[in-house]
């Protein structure tokens, strides 16, 4: 397996830190607004990298952060009259919520900068003892002269990238003053009117947006890491930043083994921003299309690309799933006969060979729009066989079939909706469908919950038996 790595530029095969295991972080959102589709694209990502790792044999450790405090975050709250935590809160529960109905499976971790300010503390302390780092009027910023190879970090990547990354991200442009090299980077913010703060050795004041990340992912996953991602705006100079902070401070040569960038989406070939005004958020999107095409739109584009917002574009996807989604449909209602034509073999053999292209696909850089081209080059030979020929098959064809549906649904995540095991019935296995049963059960819980907060544990019991007659078990803890 290979994937391209962003500190080598090249294609490189990959090998874990520990066997069977990758460790990952994925810079997640800035919570100060709704999420837009280009958040949605990099979600998508990541979790189609996580579940082609799992489907490969791999236990993936994937943590990805709320940044929930920020200058954004502060301006947005104060515009609003509202604290700031309640504001983060709003836009992480509208966030999650998205992301669960866009199929994106639960991370390992999901911390908050607000939870580790002691440990941000304690890593910017131990950077000002090695002489990375100094104080200056009550902010401590990091020495870039003082690290070696600085400019060597992602050296290729375009000035246009970089003054892209500036313009989203300029929180310490005011501090300049402060600072003994201009391209040196806040790693605490001296308070100022109006904003929150902690107590630290050097003011009252704020950690700045680079360590916040270097210290969650070394808090939770360890001094150095298998996997690196988030959106290519991220490269520099957030992620190079968190390179140059974290090794100084861990003392490794590496903070990430492989660097993955997502790319933009833009929107009628322009790059997607606030800014410009052409942005969408997913919500809006999601009241057109089906979650799942969304998904499908997403991962039509290799992920290293940017992919073209347009309505032509995301119904091309909507017909894709659809004509995917009705031949799913059609093999579970279709009977099957005992002895069905010899051609029905090659059809299994085709089903076979299209898990090998996927496979084949998936495994060099997760080249999604080549793996997408296999699926559909068999749904229509299997469309031309049982619906213009209107031929039989057989159980083993449908077992088949419906195995290879599952294997997609694992790996991409298509599917949540689709009865892959159609013996199964709705009580059966649903690790990887029937939402509707993960919806019930989550009212049930929740239902639980609120009757034994009220002490009505007679009824709470009550509901638990009935599960558990018909085989659901739970357990108060």
């Amino acid at each position: 397996m290979r994937i391209y790595n962003s500190l080598s530029f090249r294609m490189e095969e990959f090998k874990t830190i520990k066997p069977n295991e990758v460790l990952m972080y994925v810079c997640g959102p800035t919570v100060y607004d709704a999420p837009h589709i280009g958040h949605a694209k990099s979600a998508i990502t990541f979790d189609l990298i996580r579940r082609y790792l799992e489907f490969k044999g791999y236990n993936v450790k994937l943590v990805k952060n709320y940044t929930d405090i920020d200058d954004k975050i502060i301006k947005r709250a104060n515009e609003r009259g509202i604290d700031y935590l309640s504001l983060s809160e709003q836009y992480i529960r509208e966030y999650e919520e998205i992301m669960n109905i866009l199929n994106i499976k639960p991370n390992y971790k999901n911390p908050r900068a607000t939870e580790i300010i002691d440990f941000m503390i304690k890593v910017i302390k131990i950077l000002i003892e090695k002489g990375y780092a100094y104080e200056s009027n009550g902010s401590v910023y990091f020495s870039v002269g003082k690290y070696d190879n600085y400019e060597t970090i992602f050296q290729n990547i375009e000035k246009q990238e970089n003054e892209e990354a500036c313009e989203i991200h300029s929180e310490e442009r005011h501090l300049l003053g402060d600072k003994y090299d201009e391209k040196d980077f806040v790693l605490w913010k001296k308070w100022k009117e109006g904003e929150p703060y902690w107590d630290s050795p050097w003011s009252k004041g704020r950690p700045g947006w680079h360590i916040e990340c270097s210290c969650m992912a070394i808090n939770i996953l360890g001094n150095v890491i298998d996997i690196h991602g988030g959106g290519l705006d991220l490269k520099s100079p957030h992620h190079k930043n968190e390179i140059a902070q974290s090794t100084a401070y861990t003392g490794e040569k590496r903070f990430a083994n492989y660097f993955l960038h997502n790319g933009f989406v833009n929107v009628d070939n322009e790059k997607m921003s606030k800014s410009l005004g052409n942005f969408f958020l997913v919500s809006d999107v999601l009241k057109i299309f089906d979650p799942m095409v969304i998904r499908l739109f997403l991962l039509s584009s290799h992920y290293r690309h940017s992919v073209n917002y347009t309505l032509d574009n995301i119904k091309q996807s909507e017909r894709i799933y659809s004509r995917i989604s009705k031949t799913i449909n059609l093999i579970n209602e279709k009977e099957s006969i005992e002895n069905a034509s010899e051609e029905i073999d090659s059809l299994k053999l085709a089903i076979h060979k299209t898990k090998e292209d996927i496979i084949n696909a998936m495994d060099d850089d997760f080249n999604t729009p080549k793996a997408i081209a296999s699926i559909l080059t068999l749904i229509k030979k299997i469309n031309q066989y049982v619906l213009e020929r209107n031929k039989e098959i057989s159980q083993e064809f449908k077992n088949k079939f419906f195995s290879f549906i599952e294997d997609l649904d694992n790996i991409f995540g298509l599917f949540p909706r689709s009865i892959y095991q159609p013996k199964s019935g709705i009580f059966g296995k649903f690790e990887g469908g029937d939402d509707l049963v993960r919806q019930l059960l989550n009212i049930i819980k929740s239902t639980r919950k609120q009757l034994r907060k009220k002490k009505l544990y007679e009824l709470s019991d009550q509901i638990r038996n009935k599960l558990n007659e018909i085989g659901i078990d739970i357990e108060d803890n």
